[in-house]
């Protein structure tokens, strides 16, 4: 069975000042890990009107960060570190791999309720899915 990789814990401090110094060129958003909204800020950019945009919603997203919780930026952008938290340390369980054909169904039936939940993102439960198939 394969290990829990734990990803690097974001924080709301290092997200508001990349917002602050390079949010016109989408930086928080990439650290955030909404790459599509990163790559948009970075493409809007190059024009004047999506420099205003950018610079606007820029500022958005700083006030945003500033005025948010620590729990609800966890909960958001650090969801394994939270829920892990909320689970007395532990990490999220990575599944059972293999096993007869009604064990994988009960197991993939267990990652859509955690991505239901918002516990895991879609990419982390089509990456479980395709292990547990595998």
């Amino acid at each position: 069975m394969d290990e829990f990789i734990e990803k690097p814990k974001k924080d709301k401090v290092i997200a508001a000042l990349l917002s602050w110094f390079l949010g016109m060129f989408g930086a928080h958003k990439f650290y955030l890990g909404q790459i599509g909204a990163g790559v948009g800020y970075l493409i809007a950019t190059f024009t004047i009107v999506g420099m205003l945009f950018t610079g606007i919603a820029t500022l958005i997203d700083f006030i945003s960060l500033l005025v948010m919780s620590k729990q609800e930026f966890d909960r958001k952008y650090n969801p394994e570190h939270y829920f892990a938290e909320k689970m007395g340390g532990q990490q999220l369980p990575m599944f059972n791999q293999g096993g007869d054909l009604k064990d994988v169904a009960d197991e993939i039936l267990k990652l859509d309720g955690l991505f239901k939940s918002g516990v895991i993102t879609f990419e982390e439960f089509e990456k479980r899915k395709a292990k547990l198939l595998a």
